[in-house]
């Protein structure tokens, strides 16, 4: 079915109607005759007239050519948009998140579920601004808006470790209270206020990136 582009832009179906002879496309009983039609019907009749054309003996259709509906013309999405997979949920980045991953924090329990949190090489502050290396911001108000605790990757030593931070609210490493510096292992969980976090290390003995 032939499409064209209107001066404003629109694509257009046209559509083509082929009608036998003595009957108008779209025409019922009654309905007085548009232009088109009588002027089809006026070539037809000089056509028989003088014994040629198809109208002669034959009966002559009637084409008669109509706009169709408006088609619709699907967006093309851009090469770099991220595809969405069914299910999938997008790691949570921080505002200064710049170097390579070291591990994740994955949101076990407590509002941001099933959410995985980028932990970076160096010193990583957690909290609930996005301004935070390691953001929350799912809602959990008992978690300070910068800084309630810091999740470090030491590259030299290859060491994970937790630091207390400003936090009003205790998190605890495991069972036990975060008051000053304690390793960080891999499989370990970390609560703070009523959000509990599952560590999973990348880097560690067998692998670190290159100290820059």
């Amino acid at each position: 079915m032939p499409v064209y582009r209107t001066p404003d832009g629109r694509i257009v179906e046209e559509t083509t109607l082929v009608m036998p002879r003595g009957d108008s496309a779209g025409q019922r009983e009654g309905e007085r005759p548009d232009a088109d039609t009588m002027a089809n019907r006026a070539n037809r009749g000089r056509a028989e007239e003088s014994g040629t054309g198809v109208g002669a003996g034959l009966d002559a259709p009637t084409v008669v050519r109509r706009p169709g509906t408006t088609a619709t013309v699907p967006a093309r999405r851009s090469d770099d948009e991220p595809t969405k997979l069914a299910g999938a949920i997008p790691t949570t980045r921080g505002a200064t998140d710049s170097g390579p991953v070291a591990g994740w924090l994955v949101v076990i329990e407590g509002p941001g579920t099933g959410r995985d949190l980028r932990v970076g090489v160096g010193r990583n502050d957690l909290g609930r601004g996005s301004g935070n290396r390691i953001p929350l911001p799912f809602g959990d108000m008992r978690i300070s808006r910068r800084g309630h605790l810091w999740v470090n990757y030491d590259p030299r030593h290859r060491v994970f470790s937790v630091v207390p931070g400003s936090g009003a609210n205790l998190a605890y490493l495991d069972e036990t209270a975060i008051e000053e510096r304690m390793e960080l292992a891999h499989g370990a969980t970390i609560t703070v206020g009523a959000t509990r976090l599952r560590f999973v290390a990348f880097c560690g003995g067998d692998f670190t990136w290159p100290e820059e």
